[in-house]
């Protein structure tokens, strides 16, 4: 029997397009196993033994056997039947074998028409893939920040990608890009980034020219503690905000600065390098439509999450296992594809 050390070095001795085709191979062994999936359902019904009813929240529910060896469940409330994945991004998916493929090329951030090409899907399958993930990451953000926070807002142009009808004459290029030009004319989204010193984040994408107090409290009220540290630049609605919420401390410090001269503790780093860590998340997709902006940041502060888990295939699939309205707000994404406001 070959030990595992001499399949080490007769991996080690292949080329580098032969074990990038081998993995790729054994990957794939793995996937039609369903090992990953498996072990992560029964992980999320070990842990809470019988999922609440997706449809009344209920909780007298019983176990009603087994459909192609998917739990299902019947809730004594509203008389309905339902099983593990319902609610969940998993639920109506033919193909399942695919889907620790799929979100293999999405950890490698590519696009979705090249993941239809490599996974055999259609394109429009690829894109509600990608969306029913993305779903059920909505409500994975902090409930609070402690501490010293830092928030600031990176600008980026408003994108009408897919759009069939546009107000503007096409962009060749990027630098083609005006800034709110017009009266009302808002060309802009702002994308709030809220950070803790512990590195917990809050990115909330706004559609608007100059962000103003009203919007800012949209994304902050609630998600600050008393007597948390708010650190930010010398825009006047932070103050605002600050003034409205006297429990909240407040720093400011020029922008171009960063670091506050007088104390060096005081500084936008953190939040910066977020921005910067963002733009380049977001550089392999081509542009991001700003009506789907807001799972992209979602998808960002997921994978900055699980990023030091070992089994992240393990961690997606047992968040969208345990996300039951992932699939509503799936559906209401389709309908309303429009910027996500807070």
């Amino acid at each position: 029997m070959v030990t595992r050390k001499q399949v080490k070095e007769i991996f080690l001795n292949l080329s580098i397009s032969q074990q990038s085709t081998l993995l790729n191979e054994l990957l794939l062994a793995h996937e039609l196993q369903g090992k990953i999936l498996k072990e992560a359902t029964q992980e999320v019904v070990q842990k809470r033994n019988k999922k609440p009813c997706p449809y009344c929240s209920g909780t007298k529910v019983y176990k009603r056997g087994k459909q192609k060896g998917v739990q299902m469940y019947k809730c004594n409330d509203c008389n309905k039947w339902y099983s593990e994945t319902t609610g969940t991004a998993l639920y109506d998916i033919k193909l399942k074998s695919k889907w620790q493929s799929y979100l293999n090329c999405m950890e490698k951030g590519m696009p979705i028409k090249k993941i239809a090409l490599e996974l055999g899907i259609s394109i429009q399958t690829s894109f509600d893939w990608r969306h029913k993930i993305l779903s059920s990451l909505s409500q994975f953000t902090p409930e609070q920040l402690t501490g010293e926070v830092e928030c600031d807002e990176l600008e980026l142009a408003l994108n009408k990608k897919g759009s069939r009808k546009i107000d503007r004459a096409p962009r060749k290029r990027s630098s083609d890009f005006k800034r709110n030009q017009g009266k009302g004319k808002v060309t802009t989204v702002q994308v709030v980034t809220v950070v803790s010193r512990n590195g917990d984040k809050i990115l909330k994408a706004v559609e608007s020219k100059r962000l103003n107090k009203k919007e800012i409290a949209k994304v902050l009220d609630g998600k600050l503690a008393d007597d948390s540290t708010l650190i930010t630049d010398k825009h006047p609605s932070y103050k605002a905000y600050v003034k409205d919420n006297p429990s909240i401390k407040h720093k400011r410090l020029l922008a171009k600065d960063h670091v506050d001269k007088k104390d060096k503790s005081i500084h936008l780093q953190k939040v910066n390098n977020v921005h910067s860590q963002l733009r380049g998340f977001l550089r392999p997709f081509n542009g991001v439509s700003s009506k789907y902006l807001q799972n992209y940041l979602n998808w960002y502060a997921y994978v900055d999450h699980i990023q030091n888990s070992k089994t992240t295939l393990k961690q997606w699939f047992i968040t969208m296992l345990v996300t039951d309205q992932a699939y509503h707000l799936f559906e209401l994404f389709k309908q309303n594809a429009v910027l996500i406001r807070t």
